[in-house]
């Protein structure tokens, strides 16, 4: 990052650097995926401020079930926790050192759950509202999107954050995306399960 740009971000780096602190421990920077030859992208994270813009138009009941796919150090599971206290989270996070230091930051909190593995395998039967930042690549996306419909599917609202690959979801009648307006950094949509 050059120095230009880290100093007119200091003030949000700031500010979401206390607000993981809240939760454990800093989180900020990027690691770059060891999964590659499995389709990951490298584990980064959303910043509170654009959770808050991405979420405004979305309805979270209190027993949605909410699942972070791609969970990584956990900043979105943060946020989700100071929103929805009373909603169970799961995170699903494919690298297993990153899973495990996410999950025992998090196991104080009785409502969250940590899963490690492919999350076309782990996708919990009741999860309702399903979080994604562009986890992983369109092959695996595909693989994803056949695992909501496998899963109890219908009534699913998918948050596609950093959305480069709609394709699977866009060429399948049983999904209706809608473009999410809002968001600063990047493209985002809800996709609905039908």
């Amino acid at each position: 990052m050059n120095l230009r740009r880290t100093i007119r971000r200091a003030p949000t780096i700031v500010r979401n650097a206390a607000r993981d602190v809240r939760y454990g421990s800093f989180l900020g920077g990027t690691i770059p995926t060891r999964q590659a030859h499995l389709g990951a992208h490298d584990v980064g994270n959303a910043e509170y401020d654009e959770l808050k813009r991405l979420f405004a138009d979305v309805e979270v009941k209190p027993d949605d079930v909410i699942v972070d796919v791609g969970a990584g150090k956990g900043r979105a599971i943060n946020w989700f926790l100071s929103q929805y206290p009373g909603n169970r989270i799961v995170g699903i996070e494919l690298d297993p050192e990153v899973c495990m230091r996410t999950a025992t930051r998090l196991q104080k909190h009785a409502n969250v759950t940590v899963l490690c593995g492919d999350a076309t395998e782990l996708l919990p039967d009741d999860g309702t509202v399903i979080y994604l930042f562009n986890p992983f690549d369109e092959p695996v996306l595909a693989r994803f999107a056949e695992a909501l419909l496998r899963t109890h599917g219908e009534g699913r609202r998918v948050v596609y954050y950093n959305c480069k690959f709609l394709g699977p979801f866009e060429a399948d009648e049983r999904f209706e995306v809608v473009p999410l307006e809002g968001t600063r950094n990047h493209r985002s949509a809800l996709v609905y399960v039908k």
